[in-house]
């Protein structure tokens, strides 16, 4: 049976797989039509024709609002951080809660896409909203759509109505188990382009990525982006980490790898940096979630195999 939503608090983040037989205004319709019935506001971001679809059977009722999806495809960052915008935009200052409806995506990748619906449970946990996410069958690529909506979503869209996930993995264990995939990055058996060992001056770091990535595939915004990332990550490096710091730079015609290095402890939380956006950041977690919104991925480890140091490791796709 479907759980009340008053139940909930904060937010309930819930997950439906398209199938091409689908009767979607029969599963989803409901749903929301509690919510326009209840005096709840509805925020459909969704493309057409879905969009105009989920308008029509709910009869195209003045408190329902049909809103631009494209943002929502940027980086998980980004995306995330245009999700946390339209959510506190929407949101009732009477304390109803808001229903968000988002999806399918147009993400390049499974993996991008699982990062994004992982995060929006850490970052969007104190809002009063209850958010479905519709999955297309071919967006989830090679994997199987429902075992990507099961990890993901701690709550499920059903038939007999939203029920809780029993398969439902927590963001931070899922993420570090996708980035134990990605380590080492084969780069870093090469020479790098830039060496900069025992790091003292944030100028001469500054002029010395400007140099190297100029002659990289990387647009002028792309490069500035990067040097801004660097810069911010090896200042928390310097302040909050235990010198020297070290920093490298890999160039390939397929991405810009750097490796931020210092002797201090690695932290081994891949949700730092990604808010609460809204709200306070831990020490150093600002400058992680600049950073963040400048590349394409930034992951933490330890430094070597001994477990000593800490690595940031950030990269750009050419």
């Amino acid at each position: 049976m479907d759980q009340p939503h008053q139940a909930h608090e904060g937010y309930r983040h819930v997950g439906y797989v398209l199938r091409p037989d689908d009767d979607l205004t029969g599963v989803v319709g409901p749903v929301l039509r509690r919510a326009v019935a209840a005096g709840e506001p509805v925020v459909i971001a969704c493309a057409e024709p879905l969009a105009g679809t989920l308008l029509a059977a709910l009869g195209n009722p003045g408190d329902v609002r049909v809103a631009s999806p494209d943002a929502l495809q940027e980086r998980p960052p980004d995306a995330l951080a245009a999700i946390g915008r339209m959510v506190d935009g929407e949101l009732p200052a009477d304390g109803r809660r808001l229903h968000l409806v988002v999806g399918p995506g147009q993400l390049d990748d499974w993996s991008t896409w699982t990062e994004v619906e992982a995060l929006l449970n850490h970052v969007l946990a104190d809002r009063p909203v209850d958010h479905l996410c519709l999955l297309g069958s071919a967006d989830a690529g090679d994997r199987d759509p429902d075992s990507v909506v099961r990890a993901t979503h701690p709550w499920l869209l059903t038939e007999e109505g939203t029920v809780p996930n029993p398969d439902y993995r927590p963001p931070a264990e899922l993420l570090r188990e996708a980035r134990r995939r990605v380590a080492p990055d084969p780069l870093e058996a090469t020479e790098p382009d830039l060496a900069l060992i025992d790091l003292d001056d944030m100028r001469t770091l500054r002029r010395a990525l400007n140099r190297v990535l100029a002659d990289t595939a990387l647009s002028p915004d792309a490069a500035q982006d990067l040097v801004l990332a660097i810069d911010e990550v090896t200042a928390n490096a310097a302040e909050h980490g235990v010198p020297p710091v070290d920093v490298k730079l890999w160039c390939s015609p397929q991405r810009v790898l750097c490796a931020v290095t210092d002797r201090g402890t690695a932290f081994d939380d891949p949700l730092v940096g990604y808010g609460p956006a809204h709200g306070d950041m831990a020490v150093g977690g600002m400058g992680l979630w600049l950073a963040r919104r400048s590349v394409d991925q930034l992951t933490a480890g330890p430094a070597d195999e001994s477990g000593a140091g800490c690595t940031v490791r950030l990269v750009v796709n050419s």
